[in-house]
């Protein structure tokens, strides 16, 4: 038997340490206005630093680690109970997906280097956003300014993009936005992920089947089913820096078979005073912004399932607070904040006809809002909205057990466009900019042996406004024997430049359009083997290189000296991913992986921007005297570089997490300590900031209280 109360105690004795070893900063001078639009392309790239790596010198990370390690160790199943952590293993293994290929399939099997994130682990480690949750995926790299969160990918991560070079779907239905391409990964998303099946995430390029802003990777959200909540749930949360919330959830599966699933989130964080030593002055209360961190979010979302016909819809608001006085804006203004409204409606139905032949129909209405507030002294006000209405359909033909085809047909209309600035005085733009969108795609998937597939994507989208694309993939996937599979994997992407790219021009402050602005372009290579290594492990090695071209920034057109945004810069970068996973008979789960990212400027050689070379990644989660599971995560990443030309200090973090189980049924308790050690650290900010870095949250905590019946 394991000592669990000894080997807990050890964990959850450790004391806070002072991080990791950092190195000096480089000096320098924030600039009055930050936002300094010839600094754009020359700041995406500087110099890369001496040495990346990241370097532990203290007591308590080590100790973290033995202690995982003894658990593990002394966890180890009995004979007896070796057959039941291969079937644990199994279940993993065996998971379907559909991201990787828009119809379901083994992950093993898929062509794409694919990650899955269950409903369980969600629920082991208490996680509450989607942020959250990738943060744990190898290659992922999440970062956060106090108002949107931003997703890193490989090594690539862009401040302020908006996340969008990522493709972020609900059942297989897109949720970008259409004016900049944006998808919420914070509490903008408004999603309850206690009604989430599983997360499924596709890494590298995907325009073959999904089109634009499909970059670096495709997440998919999967909703739980009707019948696997079966009745009522609710829940109350509290926690640090005035955090209050509840849910509510209620699924069912009828008696003629109607699947419902009903889901509501509610959230209200006051946030915490800030102090930013870039505005430390008696005029601006000493560098304080006190009372601006709030953040005020609202979620629904339904499904509804009967035979081969799917409804969805979900609705999502939240309005936060802006502590950091972006755009030069006046600092501690109370009045600044922003506001996101997004709403999805769907409707699908898949026929099967035959065992050879599937037809699926679907279409859609999406709506986001966007509202900014930010103060000059007077009230200057942003706003967006985008409005678009599709179809799709898709067809599926398996001419033999060992050949299948897959095609389909989008059409997408965005019907709003529609981006405005003004202020009392003055408006400083109106413009609408509706397009459409024809796509059309094909995938052929052949099996050459009975251990070895190969497919073949191609597809091609015309837009009404910013001419074509032609986007290719590859993928050979080969069981060499039943523990092991191999995948090399060749893909190509794009993201057509968003509206506000191709048409904000305001000439009085230097600004102009660029109607002749082309897609960004990305050509990646991957190799993949995994490998169950033993009965209750399983492990991965992914390689990687890939080159983005026709990267779009903001620079002056030597003509004139005006600033637009431009196809300038090309990107290199290559890495390795490695990880382990192991799921016991006893309970236990653990994790680890390390991966190693190196991204540059490919005409000069200088280091990326946002970018960090490595990154360590351990979770453990194990029973405790069968009253629920306790869950430790470690994340540690190096240095990132900033658009001041500054690098952040490398950190570690470590969360810790509760959750009952059944004896306590119908409640269930969840508590969430986030940053145990009390680590001070900062990541890197856009333009827009004075501050080169924005400071990350101390140690806090959350207590959530579900009930069941």
């Amino acid at each position: 038997m394991v000592d669990q109360e000894r080997l807990l105690s050890a964990c959850l004795g450790l004391n806070r340490d002072r991080g990791f070893e950092s190195r000096p900063l480089r000096q320098f001078s924030p600039p009055r206005r930050s936002f300094d639009p010839r600094l754009v392309y020359s700041g995406l790239f500087h110099y890369p630093l001496s040495k990346g790596a990241i370097t532990i010198r203290h007591r308590n990370a080590l100790r973290f680690v033995c202690c995982v390690w003894a658990y593990l160790l002394a966890a180890a199943p009995a004979p007896g109970q070796d057959e039941e952590s291969l079937q644990e293993l199994q279940k993993l293994l065996k998971t379907r997906i559909s991201t990787a290929a828009k119809y379901e399939q083994l992950a093993g099997d898929a062509p794409a280097s694919v990650a899955i994130v269950g409903s369980e682990e969600i629920r082991r480690y208490g996680f509450r956003t989607l942020d959250e949750v990738l943060r744990i995926v190898p290659g992922f790299a999440a970062s956060y300014d106090r108002n949107y969160a931003y997703l890193g990918v490989r090594g690539f991560g862009r401040p302020t993009d908006y996340n969008d070079r990522v493709l972020l779907l609900l059942n297989g239905n897109a949720l970008n936005e259409g004016m900049y391409g944006s998808a919420a990964i914070g509490t903008d998303l408004g999603l309850d992920l206690g009604a989430v099946e599983r997360i499924e995430i596709v890494r590298g390029p995907a325009s073959a089947l999904y089109g634009t802003g499909a970059m670096f990777c495709v997440i998919n959200i999967v909703s739980k089913k009707g019948s696997d909540l079966n009745g009522f749930r609710m829940s109350a949360e509290v926690g640090s820096f005035g955090r209050t919330g509840m849910s509510a959830a209620f699924g069912k599966k009828l008696a003629d078979g109607t699947d419902i699933l009903l889901a509501a989130q509610f959230s209200d964080v006051k946030g915490r005073d800030l102090y930013f030593k870039e505005f430390d002055d008696p005029e601006t209360d000493g560098g304080w912004a006190r009372g601006l961190d709030w953040d005020v979010n609202f979620g629904l979302n339904a499904r509804l399932v009967r035979g081969g016909l799917t409804f969805q819809a979900m609705a999502a608001s939240r309005g936060k607070g802006i502590p950091t006085a972006p755009w030069d804006t006046v600092f501690d203004d109370p009045r600044a904040k922003t506001l996101d409204v997004r709403s999805v409606l769907e409707l699908r139905y898949d026929l099967d006809l035959g065992a050879a032949w599937m037809v699926g129909l679907r279409s859609y209405y999406n709506h986001c809002l966007y509202e900014g507030y930010y103060s000059y002294g007077y009230l200057n006000r942003d706003e967006t909205t985008a409005e678009k209405l599709g179809g799709e359909i898709q067809l599926r033909w398996d001419p033999s057990s060992e050949h299948r085809l897959f095609a389909g047909v989008e059409y997408q209309n965005h019907l709003r466009a529609d981006y405005r600035n003004w202020d009392p005085q003055t408006v400083n733009f109106d413009g609408n900019f509706p397009y459409r969108i024809w796509s059309l795609y094909l995938q052929d998937q052949i099996k050459i042996r009975s251990n070895l597939s190969l497919t073949l994507g191609l597809r091609r989208d015309e837009y009404s406004t910013a001419g074509s694309s032609t986007t290719p993939r590859l993928a050979l996937v080969y069981h060499p024997w039943a523990d092991g599979t191999f995948k090399l994997l060749y893909g190509e992407a794009f993201r057509a430049p968003n509206p506000y790219e191709v048409h904000y021009e305001l000439p009085s402050e230097g600004y102009k359009s660029n109607p002749g602005l082309r897609p960004e372009k990305i050509r990646s290579f991957e190799a993949i083997w995994e490998q169950k290594l033993g009965r209750p492990l399983l492990g991965f090695v992914n390689v990687y290189r890939y080159i983005l071209s026709g990267l779009i920034d903001q620079a002056p057109d030597p003509a004139d000296g005006l600033l637009q945004f431009r196809n300038l810069g090309k990107v290199r970068a290559a890495g390795v991913e490695l990880g382990l996973t192991s799921r016991w008979a006893s309970g236990v789960w653990a994790q680890a992986s390390y991966a190693f990212q190196s991204a540059e400027d490919a005409a000069t050689g200088a280091k990326l921007t946002n970018a960090l070379t490595h990154v360590f990644k351990a979770g453990l989660s194990c029973p405790v005297f069968k009253l629920g599971f306790v869950s430790i995560q470690l994340l540690a990443e190096s240095e990132r570089l900033t658009v001041a030309r500054t690098a952040t200090k490398p950190f570690r973090l470590a969360d810790l997490a509760f959750v009952s189980g059944d004896r306590l049924e119908p409640f269930r308790i969840s508590v969430r300590i986030r940053n145990i050690f009390n680590e001070t650290y900062a990541l890197p900010g856009g333009f827009e900031h004075r501050m080169p870095a924005i400071v990350q949250d101390p140690r806090n905590y959350s207590v959530k209280l579900e009930y069941l019946f």
